[in-house]
C-alpha cells in the first residue's frame, strides 16, 4: 500500500499543511510537533511522491557537496574554495549535478532528518569534507550505507563509501623530519588541530613515530587549526623548546608571530601549503596539498560509485615545500 502525506497527518493528528512544514524544515514548528510527525514518517516508512520517483530514477546523478566549515580560522577559507572549485569544474566534465550544503544549514539535524533532507533534495550521492567523530548522525548513515560516499580527509570506506585525502601520518612525520635538519632537538612542541579530526589524529600518529624514533621529549597541545591559539600557546610556552611543529599552515603564522614577540627564534613548519604563507616573510616548511585535485579525485570517485564500483581508499600525492612571495605573484 503507498503511504501518502494525508496518512501521515492523521496518525500524528496534524494538518497536511503541518507535515509538510516538518519535512520541510520550516521554522517556528514546535518540537512535540516535529517528533509527532516524525514518528509517524518513521512508523509509516513514508517517502513523499515527489522523492521516491526521484530516487528511482536511473539518470539521478545529483551530488551534494557538503562543507564542514571551521569557524576557529581567523583567515579566509582558501582550502575549502579550492575544494568547491575542483568539485564544481570535475563535475561540469563528468555531468554530474552538484549541490552545496554548507554545516550551518543541517546543523542539530539527526541521523533520519538528514536523510529525508538529502532525498528532498533527491540526492544520490554525498562528498563529505571536514569529517570528525563528533558527526554521528554521518557515521551512521556511512555504517548503514544509504547514500554512496566520499569521504575527503577521513579513513573510512565500505561497499559505498570511498576515502580520498594524502598520507596524512606519512606528511606529518615528513615535515617535521625536515624541520630538525641542522638543529638539535631535545624539546619538541607539537601544536594540532582538533581532537575529533580525523585529520588530527593521523598528523599526530605521524609525530608520535617521529618522536619514537629520535626520542625528543614532544609536547601536544591542540589549537583547533585556529591561528590565534597557536600564537597564543607559543607566547605562552615557546621559549622552552627547540622546534615548533604545526598541523596547519594558520597556526604556523601564528607560531611564528609570537616568536618574534618573544625575539627568539626556533624552526617552525606548517601543514597545507596554502597561498597565505607566502605573505609571512619567514621561510616555514610544510606539506603542500593540492585541494583542486583532491575535490577533483572525489568527484571521479563518486561517479565510479554511481557506476557500480565498490568503495575504495585513495591516496594522493603531496610534497614538501616553502611557500615564498614571488611564488604568490607569479
Amino acid at each position: 500500500m503507498v503511504v501518502s502525506i494525508n496518512d501521515v497527518a492523521r496518525r500524528a493528528g496534524v494538518a497536511v499543511s503541518t507535515v509538510s512544514k516538518v519535512l520541510n524544515h520550516y521554522p517556528n514548528v514546535s518540537q512535540a510537533t516535529k517528533d509527532k510527525v516524525n514518528k509517524a514518517v518513521a512508523e509509516l516508512n513514508y517517502v513523499p511522491n515527489t522523492i521516491a520517483s526521484a530516487l528511482s530514477s536511473k539518470n539521478n546523478k545529483r551530488v551534494a557537496l557538503v562543507v564542514f566549515i571551521n569557524n576557529q580560522r581567523q583567515a579566509i577559507d582558501e582550502i575549502n574554495m579550492q575544494y568547491l572549485f575542483g568539485a564544481f569544474n570535475k563535475a561540469k566534465e563528468l555531468s554530474l549535478e552538484v549541490v552545496t550544503i554548507f554545516s550551518s544549514i543541517i546543523e542539530g539535524m539527526d541521523e533520519e532528518e538528514l536523510i529525508r533532507y538529502f532525498n528532498s533534495l533527491s540526492i544520490s550521492g554525498i562528498i563529505i569534507y571536514g569529517l570528525t567523530n563528533t558527526h554521528e548522525a554521518f557515521l551512521d548513515i556511512i555504517e548503514r550505507q544509504l547514500f554512496h560516499i566520499v569521504v575527503v580527509d577521513a579513513p573510512l570506506y565500505n561497499q559505498k563509501t570511498s576515502s580520498v585525502m594524502v598520507d596524512h601520518t606519512k606528511g606529518q612525520y615528513d615535515v617535521a623530519m625536515k624541520c630538525l635538519e641542522n638543529i638539535i632537538c631535545d624539546r619538541m612542541l607539537y601544536i594540532a588541530g582538533g581532537k575529533e579530526g580525523f585529520v588530527t589524529q593521523m598528523r599526530v600518529k605521524g609525530i608520535q613515530r617521529l618522536q619514537e624514533e629520535y626520542g625528543f621529549e614532544l609536547a601536544i597541545e591542540y589549537a583547533d587549526f585556529s591561528e590565534k591559539k597557536a600564537y597564543q600557546i607559543v607566547l605562552e610556552k615557546g621559549k622552552t623548546y627547540d622546534a615548533i611543529v604545526c598541523a596547519s599552515d594558520l597556526m604556523a603564522i601564528g607560531a611564528v608571530h609570537a616568536l618574534q614577540e618573544l625575539d627568539i627564534f626556533h624552526p617552525v613548519c606548517g601543514y597545507d601549503g596554502i597561498t597565505l604563507l607566502g605573505y609571512v616573510g619567514f621561510a616555514i616548511n610544510t606539506v603542500k596539498q593540492d585541494f583542486y585535485d583532491v575535490s577533483s579525485v572525489a568527484i571521479e570517485e563518486m561517479q565510479n560509485l554511481l557506476n557500480g564500483d565498490t568503495g575504495k581508499s585513495r591516496l594522493l600525492d603531496y610534497s614538501l615545500c616553502t611557500i615564498d612571495y614571488k611564488d604568490v605573484i607569479m
